[in-house]
């Protein structure tokens, strides 16, 4: 069992451009970041958020997930070698290497533990909080600063396509990080990923267990259809709807956890799809 200890949240929904954050990052945090973009910018303002007027441990670890990366700066590098036939910029081309975001996190917050950088097709926020629980569980660390930054692809058509959400998704971008350790005290909340991809039968029979007031909460992958059919079978669980609005991105169900910190108090079944197998998170914050 692992313990969310802080929460960050940064959630906005684009209309027709990424929105322009070095004013509110200088706002926040008081410092000017040169030489960053917008996939950067919007990793330090969910850390910092996070982080919050406490001085982490320097060994804190970093874990950063996304399901796409630094999409903008990818793009434009492509379009200036491939259409223009131009190196790209040397700024574009040091902040696409490697973890730059996750430097750059680490530089704001003081911060030289370990600084990882995980993806996976399907499930990059669970597969994230995966490889933090079990290096907590283990011993490898004891504290990780979790994050999942996603931002808003312009390209909205395109876009739903590669994400596999239906064409009336909104779609957002976020930077929503967590504080995890193993230590209970003062903790928010308890936070488990099953590691194991669940069958529908094995999903079917983890819910009829559930207790009363479980609440649940599907990822977009889930059309409407599906989640009420969820909530006739398990009549004991409820809907979760986090209070502020927010698109799609693949980091979502970071997102969602905080929400839940913020709004509720209870037990939280976060169920997301790769179209065929399930994943699960739970969340408990009323025996804290």
């Amino acid at each position: 069992m692992i313990f969310i200890h802080a929460a960050g949240i940064h959630n906005t929904m684009p209309r027709e451009r990424q929105p322009d954050l070095a004013e509110e990052l200088h706002t926040l945090t008081g410092k000017i970041y040169r030489r960053t973009d917008h996939f950067i910018q919007l990793a330090i303002l969910g850390a910092h958020k996070a982080a919050g007027t406490r001085e982490l441990p320097a060994q804190t670890a970093i874990y950063l997930t996304s399901g796409q990366g630094n999409i903008s700066v990818f793009t434009r590098i492509c379009e200036q070698r491939r259409q223009h036939n131009l190196l790209p910029k040397p700024v574009d081309f040091i902040n696409l290497l490697s973890n730059s975001a996750g430097f750059y996190v680490a530089s704001h917050l003081a911060l030289d533990g370990k600084n990882l950088f995980v993806t996976h097709h399907h499930f990059p926020a669970q597969m994230a909080l995966l490889a933090a629980q079990n290096d907590l569980r283990l011993g490898r660390q004891k504290m990780v600063l979790l994050g999942g930054v996603d931002e808003w692809i312009p390209r909205q058509e395109l876009a739903r396509k590669l994400l596999g959400v239906s064409p009336s998704t909104q779609l957002g971008e976020g930077s929503n990080w967590l504080l995890l350790n193993s230590e209970e005290k003062n903790a928010l909340a308890t936070v488990e990923v099953h590691p194991q991809l669940l069958s529908s039968s094995l999903l079917a029979a983890l819910l009829s267990y559930a207790p009363r007031n479980t609440s649940l909460i599907f990822s977009h992958r889930f059309d409407r259809e599906a989640v009420s059919g969820f909530l006739r079978r398990y009549p004991q669980c409820r809907l979760f709807s986090p209070e502020e609005d927010s698109g799609y991105y693949e980091t979502h169900p970071l997102f969602t956890l905080s929400s839940f910190l913020r709004q509720e108090k209870g037990r939280l079944i976060h169920i997301d799809t790769d179209g065929n197998q399930y994943m699960i998170v739970t969340l408990a914050n009323d025996l804290l």
